[in-house]
């Protein structure tokens, strides 16, 4: 709801009373909600007038003129404009809304762009129809009330289609075949056939981009892995609901639309070697690196990511620098995982990180971080002030430091799902006389984030991935 000024104002002794300029009655809903508050809401919009009424921060009822629960509370949330205020009123009837919060904000964010898409298509005189096709999903979850937020959160977004809901890895093998999607959200636990074994029939039966999504905590992160092992492209939280779920929401898409291009038919299980007594490199933290090696991941680069590492020569002088668009927190399960295959010394970067031979540190690609002197060595440090842009420049910031600082002696490997920010930090690696690699787009599981570098020529050398060993021997011994 656009040019809206809720007046929100305070007749009890004290308080503050004002204007909220700017503010939107989905981020009002969200708010009151995310509180525990219970509070009603009036809305008008010209003669109409709805009201919205949340108890304990949940959404329970809505009326507007004769209409009531969730057909009046998306009637209200149709509106294109008018004015709100907040006021507490008694409320005793029963419940005439149940769906969650976060369903029924999606739904309305849904229905709102249908409607704006409807409309640009009149006046342009073509129709829906003629838009490029919908990704097409199937969202597999024992819990239906999550099957219901994340189709409401998906299809938020116009080019995205939920064209089933499975309850286990049993019922999505049968709507897999029936409803050929073209990605699939998969939960990790689920009764009758869970996630792990749906995931191997797929990757043999009909390879489809698997997207896991899952609560992110300590007890699942090493079951996160095995999925990455077994061919998911990439992995989310299930929505929060102390969260932004807005923010959510375009996160998951943008995920979804990024993994779809997944090539999973180029998937092939990694046999990592086995590390003998001499294989492992003893880092010296009062040595610096005489080369740093970039490794830029996301979705579908993991193993790309894993073959990179692991197959590292021994005898390397470089140090190196991982970084993958994973949660933080999922960082030192995914070190203490590399650790024990690689020859490197692999831990998770922290700040005043020691860049020495040797040594690997995994970060996330939105960390905010410059490489700075310290004893007469080089370590990473976090940045502080105002906030970055967003991944973007991160990247582009990080690649153009570490290009003035090690010159000629910068490797950066492009893997699937990498970003490439502006193109500015690629092409200071490459001013500077160091190299940017990247795998034969032909043999990548998401080659499509390299576009940009590959059209610009900023790419030095594209690898086969089979033939990472001599790569690596050749620019990073």
């Amino acid at each position: 709801m656009n040019s809206v000024k809720p007046q929100i104002e305070e007749e009890r002794t004290g308080g503050f009373a004002g204007t909220l300029r700017n503010i939107q009655l989905t981020d009002i809903i969200q708010m009151c909600c995310l509180a525990g508050a219970s509070i009603c809401i009036r809305v008008r919009q010209g003669t109409e007038q709805g009201a919205i009424f949340i108890r304990d921060g949940e959404l329970v009822h809505a009326d507007c003129g004769s209409m009531t629960g969730v057909k009046a509370f998306f009637t209200i949330m149709g509106w294109h404009s008018g004015q709100f205020e907040t006021m507490d009123a008694p409320w005793t009837t029963a419940p005439t809304i149940k769906e969650p919060y976060q369903f029924l904000l999606m739904e309305a964010a849904r229905r709102a762009d249908e409607n704006a898409e409807a409309k640009q298509a009149n006046m342009s005189g073509a129709s829906v129809g003629d838009a490029r096709p919908r990704i097409r999903v199937l969202i597999v979850d024992d819990s239906a009330i999550m099957s219901k937020i994340l189709s409401s959160m998906l299809e938020a977004d116009t080019g995205i289609q939920v064209v089933g809901n499975a309850k286990n890895g049993e019922e999505a093998l049968a709507m897999m075949k029936r409803l050929s999607p073209d990605l699939i959200t998969m939960d990790v636990n689920m009764p009758v056939m869970d996630g792990s074994t749906a995931l191997k029939h797929i990757m043999i039966e009909s390879p489809c981009p698997v997207l896991i999504m899952s609560n992110l905590a300590s007890s699942s992160y090493a079951t996160i892995l095995s999925f990455l092992n077994l061919g998911a492209v990439d992995f989310m939280s299930k929505p929060v609901k102390n969260r932004n779920i807005v923010l959510q929401q375009q996160r998951m898409v943008e995920r979804v639309h990024l993994a779809v291009n997944a090539r999973v038919d180029r998937f092939q299980r990694l046999r990592l070697p086995r590390l003998g007594e001499g294989d492992a490199v003893r880092a010296d933290e009062k040595v610096s690196c005489e080369k740093l090696v970039v490794t830029l991941s996301g979705v579908g680069g993991y193993l790309e990511m894993v073959n990179t590492l692991t197959s590292m020569p021994p005898t390397t002088r470089a140090g190196v620098l991982s970084l993958q668009s994973i949660p933080p927190q999922f960082a030192p399960t995914l070190a203490e995982y590399l650790n024990a295959r690689s020859s490197l010394d692999v831990r998770v970067l922290v700040p005043g990180a020691p860049m020495s031979p040797g040594r690997c540190y995994i970060g996330t690609t939105g960390q905010r971080m410059d490489i700075q002197p310290r004893w007469n060595r080089w370590v990473v440090q976090p940045l502080t002030g105002p906030e970055a842009e967003g991944e973007a420049s991160t990247v582009d910031r990080l690649l153009s430091r570490a290009a003035e600082i090690y010159q000629s002696r910068t490797v950066v490997f492009l893997l699937s799902g990498g970003p490439v920010g502006s193109l500015a930090g690629l092409r200071a690696v490459l001013a500077a006389g160091g190299c940017v690699l990247a795998p034969k787009m032909e043999r990548a599981i998401l080659p499509a984030t390299m576009v940009p570098a590959v059209e610009n020529q900023l790419i030095t050398e594209m690898y086969d991935p089979k033939d990472v060993v001599h790569v690596l021997a050749r620019y990073c011994a």
